[in-house]
């Protein structure tokens, strides 16, 4: 990748990360839409505030709609890289918590 692409994307992931909270909560409430018990949270060196414009935002839906469900509601939104969604059932929240911070939304 040459130097100016790498500029352009580094420029492009400041912009994402300046309006992570906004993004979040786009995120929640579209996945409150698609399941009203859904829960939301962050996770990953974000959560755990060692993050670098490199890294990827990992967010967590722990929801028992199948991923197929979610994750195609969620791009009509404008998620994408460096955004990571993990669709997972309720049954493992407790492996999230365990890993590491998690940060509900």
């Amino acid at each position: 990748m040459s130097d100016e692409l790498l500029v352009e994307e580094a420029l492009r992931r400041k912009k994402v990360f300046a309006r992570l909270g906004e993004l979040l909560q786009r995120v929640k409430k579209k996945v409150l839409e698609l399941d009203p018990k859904a829960e939301v949270y962050l996770f990953g060196s974000v959560a755990e505030g060692k993050s670098t414009y490199s890294s990827d935002i990992d967010v967590l839906v722990v929801t028992d709609r199948r991923v197929e469900e979610v994750l195609p509601r969620l791009w009509e939104i404008g998620v994408e890289d460096p955004l990571e969604i993990h669709v997972r059932p309720r049954s493992m929240l407790e492996q999230y918590r365990r890993r590491g911070k998690l940060i509900k939304i």
